[in-house]
């Protein structure tokens, strides 16, 4: 339904097509409305924004603190006969 109302199609009124003919017409024009649906989902939209960018920011947050605890360069050892890893030596 959301993506139908980006794409300027009326959700409401597909969904209630023949019970409008029911509804008096001032409760009909209103939920038809342009502004009823965006209203309607508008609190919803914004929580789940919420939740999901509040969700990358600890995930950045713990990637970078997991990035800063993980120490030093690694680099794989070069000429071993084991093909072994070695921590990189300062220079």
């Amino acid at each position: 339904m959301l993506f139908a109302s980006l794409l300027g199609y009326n959700p409401v009124r597909t969904l209630l097509g023949p019970v409008l003919g029911h509804l008096p017409p001032a409760q009909a024009a209103f939920l038809t409305s342009r502004g009823f649906f965006p209203t309607l989902i508008s609190p919803a939209f914004a929580q789940g924004l919420s939740a999901a960018f509040g969700f990358a920011v600890a995930a950045c947050l713990v990637a970078a603190l997991a990035s800063l605890l993980r120490g030093g360069r690694y680099v794989y050892g070069e000429g071993t006969a084991t093909g072994s890893a070695s921590p990189a030596l300062p220079r």
